[in-house]
């Protein structure tokens, strides 16, 4: 019998679901599809039946975790462009600090079997959230066009990628996270906008 739509959609949710609890339990993604479907209370099949492989799972997880990013990053209060990207920046560390453990997995799985797809995704996402938020500070005169919007990007997600290992190698606590974060972000812009928000942005940096 074919599932409904409903059912359908609440199955996948709670194998996406349990594979964000396994990949923060367990440090990684190394564990089964057998395991997977245990801890979301469905048979051995439903994984495969509803999403096809372990790496659409992850990939799943990959866009949850997006989007909850988003909703967090929909909730910062509009102060131009230029001050939502730095704010976006920031927000990183509170996002990723929520769950610190599910984090280290998600990075460990990053460098395992499921390590291209991951990646792959993990870029897809990033380029396309901030590449909007580095357009708009770009196109507002807030940031100045040296360079075209998506080499920028790269740039910033490089140089966010780099910070966010350096915080789960050497297991930084919130405050050095956060003040390296905006260290980071404050540097890689100040080439890019004007000599009155250079100076804001180094007092800032302290």
């Amino acid at each position: 019998m074919a599932l409904s739509p409903e059912v359908r959609e609440a199955r996948q949710r709670a194998i996406v679901d349990a594979a964000h609890r396994l990949v923060r339990e367990t440090g990684g993604a190394g564990f089964s599809m057998l395991q997977l479907a245990q801890a979301a209370g469905v048979s051995p099949a439903t994984p495969y039946n509803l999403l096809g492989s372990k790496g659409e799972v992850l990939r799943r997880v990959v866009l949850d975790e997006f989007a909850s990013f988003a909703a967090r990053l929909a909730r910062l209060p509009d102060d131009g462009p230029l001050d939502r990207l730095l704010g976006a920046v920031d927000l990183i560390v509170v996002h990723y600090t929520s769950e610190p453990e599910f984090y280290r997995g998600l990075y460990a799985a990053m460098i395992g079997v499921e390590a291209n797809l991951l990646r792959d995704a993990m870029s897809e996402e990033g380029r396309h959230l901030w590449g909007d938020l580095v357009r708009a500070a770009m196109e507002a005169g807030e940031l100045a066009p040296l360079v075209e919007p998506m080499a920028f990007t790269d740039l910033l997600l490089r140089t966010v990628a780099a910070t966010v290992e350096a915080w789960l190698a050497e297991h930084w606590d919130q405050v050095r996270f956060a003040a390296e974060m905006r260290r980071a972000s404050h540097l890689l812009v100040l080439g890019l906008v004007g000599a009155e928000r250079a100076q804001q942005l180094k007092a800032e940096l302290g």
